[in-house]
């Protein structure tokens, strides 16, 4: 396979014109795959302290992962012990298997890995997939602040959506349900602070945002390093946390709520939170579908004194709410 630069640059350009971590994913995959004598490519984020702690974000055939599993994940496993590129060559079908690793974050520690299967790549095809994964992981760094709240540093109502789709679409590509234990699932919070227009009409926008921050500094204590939190605006707060039985899930809320309540927050004195969560299971139909679950019981903890969570499930079993029948053209927020 002969590649120009031309080839090269076009490649660059065509990475570099996506606006969103997922897409850019994608289109890193199109284009090894247009380059490089690869014949499969798959992109994993990799977190150790996660079970499983590889997992597909995006891929050329959806059923390698679970086909190849042990092969794959040896290579991958090989790729972060050692922090650095593993070409491994398997006789049984004559297919050369690489992992390119990629690294972000402050400590700029390995947080997902590039695995391509393909026909015997040299050494030159070898850096070229580096390079290509070097500006994939350039770019997501320039993406990935982009994604972030600029007050809180927590992820933005921008991609919100976009993270709850991606978690669903996951399981479906690594041929899983969303957890092989029946009692446990992820689990959808929103919530916002009570009576927050007063505290701004009070004491000012500057004392709004320092309460701000310590919510958003209770957040990252209380819950679990696995969930992920975003503001999606104002004084409006979303985690989506990890899968979980609702008895834990409940131990983690109740000792947000506790933190919250007693906090000394100076002249604003006393606040608090309301919050409608939601569990996520695969048969949701979207990320839209569960948030509104989630906003409708938030309404419904307010409605009822506030200060207080209130679970879609239990308001569906009370009669409280009707089932919520989405129509995918309607945004809910």
């Amino acid at each position: 396979m002969t590649v120009t630069s031309i080839d090269v640059l076009d490649s660059v350009v065509d990475i570099t014109a996506q606006t969103e971590s997922d897409t850019i994913s994608e289109s890193l995959i199109t284009t090894i795959l247009q380059l490089t004598p690869a014949n499969q490519v798959l992109v994993l984020d990799y977190n150790p302290d996660t079970n499983p702690d590889f997992m597909v974000v995006a891929c050329s055939d959806i059923f390698l992962f679970e086909e190849e599993k042990d092969a794959i994940e040896r290579v991958l496993r090989s790729c972060v012990a050692i922090g650095d590129n593993v070409v491994e060559y398997s006789k049984t079908d004559n297919q050369s298997l690489l992992a390119v690793p990629i690294r972000f974050g402050e400590k700029d520690d390995i947080h997902a890995v590039v695995f391509c299967k393909c026909d015997q790549v040299k050494g030159d095809e070898v850096q070229l997939i580096e390079g290509l994964a070097k500006i994939y992981e350039n770019y997501q760094k320039i993406i990935s602040a982009s994604e972030r709240d600029g007050l809180t540093g927590l992820y933005n109502r921008k991609v919100l959506t976009t993270k709850i789709d991606l978690l669903l679409d996951r399981f479906l590509i690594q041929g899983s349900s969303i957890t092989d234990d029946p009692t446990h699932h992820h689990w959808v919070c929103i919530f916002d602070i009570d009576h927050f227009k007063q505290i701004n009409d009070t004491l000012g926008h500057v004392f709004g945002d320092e309460v701000i921050l310590l919510i958003t500094a209770m957040m990252k204590q209380n819950f679990d390093d696995e969930d992920i939190l975003f503001r999606y605006g104002g004084d409006e707060f979303v985690a989506i946390m990890h899968p979980q039985s609702r008895e834990d899930m409940e131990a983690t809320v109740r000792n947000f709520f506790d933190a919250v309540n007693n906090r000394d927050y100076g002249q604003a004195k006393n606040v608090s939170i309301s919050m409608g969560a939601a569990s996520i299971n695969d048969q949701e139909l979207n990320a839209i579908t569960v948030l509104g679950f989630a906003d409708q019981s938030l309404y419904k903890a307010k409605q009822n004194g506030r200060n207080q969570v209130a679970f879609y499930e239990d308001l569906i079993a009370s009669g409280e709410l009707k089932s919520l029948v989405p129509e995918d053209d309607v945004e809910l927020f």
